[in-house]
């Protein structure tokens, strides 16, 4: 039997959600445009719409089951939930929002409580006024507040969409730490690929109410299913990296020997994630001179991609890398798998994920 798995049919006016999905994974990550029913499959799994058929099993636990007669109240689930908004009471201080989450923790209330603060920093924020705290801070308190209340899961809907792109990578590394260093289960909500990539272990794609593919995140992601889904998803390749020594131009390396030439200073073994977007890549068959691009790499097609009007071609650089490209420059170019080409990404198409 799977660890976990839920079958949901819900319907109201203007969409339905009807899915299937088991997996074995700690953290499972729910990926799709906006409107495709990931949230609503989340306030399922809290309980929040009675009217919903749903057979639920969390980590081996159960918690609405017809076969059994079984659904569990609300309050009694174990879920810690973070929304997109954090939400938190504005007429207490930071400690006393960790307080409010404590009250469900039980026996357990102050190691929850003590391990919140400890893994998420905020020791020095306790005694703050959620008004005076930046985006990123009320973040963290939000998860935190989750956190105190001794969960045996957690459910985070989009977290980091609120913050802007500097306020996501300060606040990334502390739900790395959540996923890493706390033994609990997690169904993580973006639509965002780079986080679904960093934090999944498993990835589900939604749309329209369904699941149209599920696996591990960057094989997903990138497969035939959710091809028709990539311009709305924005989809990007990641890739982890290091610092390279001082040079004219600051440099990083993936394990595998891959280097890049990137806009902004990394000290040397330094690491962090970067980003590139499918459509930045260019491909070329000879190797190009007298350009402005300043990554060029060798590369060799593994696969190509076509449907509704788009192209996806996989590439093998040394690092898996997908290039999205016109049915026109496909047809034109000749490119089939095996064939030898040059992947060509300027260094100002590269992005700091975190």
């Amino acid at each position: 039997m799977t660890a976990s798995g839920v079958e949901i049919e819900f319907a109201r006016p203007g969409f339905e959600l009807s899915v299937h999905l088991e997996w074995d994974e700690r953290v499972l990550v729910l990926f799709g445009p906006s409107g495709s029913g990931k949230s609503t499959l989340l306030e399922c799994l809290l309980g929040l719409h009675p009217l919903a058929s749903t057979r639920i099993r969390l980590d081996g636990r159960w918690l609405d089951d017809p076969k059994r007669g079984l659904r569990t109240r609300i309050e009694e689930r174990g879920l810690g939930w973070v929304p997109q908004a954090p939400t938190l009471f504005p007429h207490l201080d930071v400690a006393g929002n960790l307080a409010f989450g404590r009250r469900r923790a039980g026996a357990k209330a102050d190691i929850s409580m003590h391990r919140a603060i400890e893994v998420l920093e905020l020791g020095s924020l306790l005694h703050r006024s959620v008004d005076e705290l930046s985006g990123g801070e009320q973040s963290r308190v939000a998860l935190g507040r989750a956190l105190a209340s001794g969960p045996k899961a957690l459910l985070l809907d989009e977290p980091l969409a609120a913050l802007d792109l500097a306020l996501r990578a300060r606040v990334l590394p502390y739900l790395m730490r959540v996923r890493d260093e706390l033994d609990l289960p997690l169904v993580y909500i973006t639509h965002d690929s780079d986080e679904a990539m960093l934090i999944g272990d498993r990835v589900a794609v939604l749309h329209q109410g369904k699941v149209v593919e599920a696996g591990q995140p960057r094989e997903v992601l990138w497969s035939r299913a959710v091809l028709p889904l990539s311009e709305a998803l924005g989809m990007e390749n990641l890739l982890e990296v290091r610092g390279s020594a001082p040079s004219d131009e600051p440099r990083v390396s993936t394990a595998s020997g891959l280097e890049l030439i990137v806009p902004w200073p990394v000290a040397a073994g330094e690491q962090i994630s970067i980003g590139c977007p499918a459509h930045e890549i260019l491909i070329a068959l000879e190797e190009p001179r007298g350009i402005s691009a300043r990554n060029i790499l060798p590369a060799r097609i593994l696969r190509v991609d076509e449907a509704e009007g788009d192209v996806l071609v996989h590439l093998d650089a040394g690092e898996p890398l997908v290039a999205k490209l016109t049915p026109g420059a496909l047809r034109r170019l000749g490119l089939s798998p095996g064939t030898q080409v040059y992947a060509i990404i300027k260094a100002q198409a590269l992005r700091r994920v975190r």
